[in-house]
């Protein structure tokens, strides 16, 4: 599924341009904090996903109105409300990105046991540039440095998610974690696509299951 950079774009267009709120921009990239659990498996991310990708809208909105419902807070509904936008983000890529990338690679004949390392050194590439390029980068760093970690118990922990943070964040520090080679098949263009009708998209869907 898209990695971190792609969420943080997405919740930037959520908002049209306007200051995207701390704890929404935390809670678009926590669902991937199950990563660092000691010795989480498939089944662990799939429970922090409500079902991973397979997961369609009309079954997760009574999964959202639980879990918005548990704190009357504002900053917990911005969190919980980005926490969404990523499982539904995840979901709508793979509808339309990992399904052009998979279908291409078939049609280039790439073994089943180099697709993985083909769409992570894609998506890797992709969202470095995009850590390099976007304009939104640094005021949304700032934002996802100073937020507010929550625990969305007992599918993970607010040390979980705070781990998730500072992992992402370094993450993109490393200059060994860049691929030297460029995007093949997910490249900008299509990426960049897809944040601008996925932020909208997301939005609508929130909006829509509060009415």
């Amino acid at each position: 599924m898209p990695l971190p950079m792609v969420h943080l774009g997405v919740a930037v267009r959520y908002f049209e341009g306007s200051r995207v709120p701390d704890a929404f921009v935390l809670g678009s990239i926590a669902p991937d904090a199950i990563h660092m659990r000691k010795g989480a498996g498939r089944e662990d991310k799939l429970r922090t996903h409500f079902g991973g990708k397979e997961t369609a809208p009309d079954r997760l909105k009574r999964h959202y109105a639980e879990w918005i419902g548990r704190n009357p807070g504002e900053d917990w509904h911005l969190y919980v409300k980005g926490y969404f936008a990523h499982v539904l983000t995840d979901y709508l890529w793979g509808l339309d990105v990992y399904a052009d990338f998979k279908r291409r690679a078939e049609q280039d004949g790439v073994p089943d046991s180099e697709i993985k390392n083909r769409y992570y050194a894609d998506t890797d590439g992709v969202d470095f540039r995009l850590y390099e390029t976007a304009a939104w980068k640094e005021p949304v760093w700032e934002r996802l440095l100073q937020a507010p970690a929550y625990a969305m118990s007992p599918l993970l922990s607010e040390r979980e998610v705070d781990a998730w943070r500072l992992r992402t964040i370094r993450w993109f520090e490393e200059p060994a974690n860049k691929p030297q080679t460029p995007p093949r098949s997910i490249t900008s263009d299509i990426v960049e696509a897809f944040i601008e009708r996925t932020g909208d998209e997301v939005r609508a869907i929130l909006e829509g299951w509060e009415r």
